[in-house]
């Protein structure tokens, strides 16, 4: 299973230690997916993570740069990956990495698998559509994309 310590030695250009300290361990395999795709893109930009934690059974992830170092292309490509790794954590759970779902337990919603989930299994599930500068998108879990949506 992904480690924190091996993202921090993997993108040192993008990531300082404590970074990823509140990002729950299933969902590593995602942030290295995501820093595949952006790491490169945003070396030397003076990209920083400013919040990589659970939200609401998803990853809450914001990030921040100078804006004179980033190109509109470059902007589109982190708004798109952005979104992929925020919907992705709503379709992976927490502890394992696994396919997970959303489980309610009290006030706290968490995203995992039937062996971990605790609380109430969450069983509407709709698509969630995030909006993009370029139209509306939602997870395609069986392609591990983004695809292109009407709902908004």
């Amino acid at each position: 299973m992904m480690t924190a310590e091996h993202l921090y030695s993997k993108y040192p250009e993008v990531l300082y230690a404590g970074d990823l300290r509140d990002v729950p361990l299933g969902w590593l395999d995602i942030v290295d997916r995501y820093f595949q795709v952006v790491a490169t893109i945003m070396e030397g930009t003076g990209y920083e993570v400013v919040t990589a934690k659970e939200y609401q059974g998803g990853l809450d992830w914001m990030w921040t740069s100078p804006v004179s170092a980033i190109t509109s292309e470059c902007h589109q490509v982190m708004d798109r990956e952005d979104v992929l790794l925020e919907l992705r954590s709503f379709h992976t759970c927490r502890v394992c990495g696994l396919p997970g779902f959303g489980w309610a337990s009290g006030r706290t919603i968490t995203t995992a698998c039937e062996e971990h989930g605790v609380g109430k299994l969450i069983i509407a599930r709709q698509p969630l559509v995030r909006r993009l500068s370029d139209g509306a998108v939602r997870y395609d879990e069986a392609a591990d994309q983004l695809v292109n949506s009407e709902d908004v």
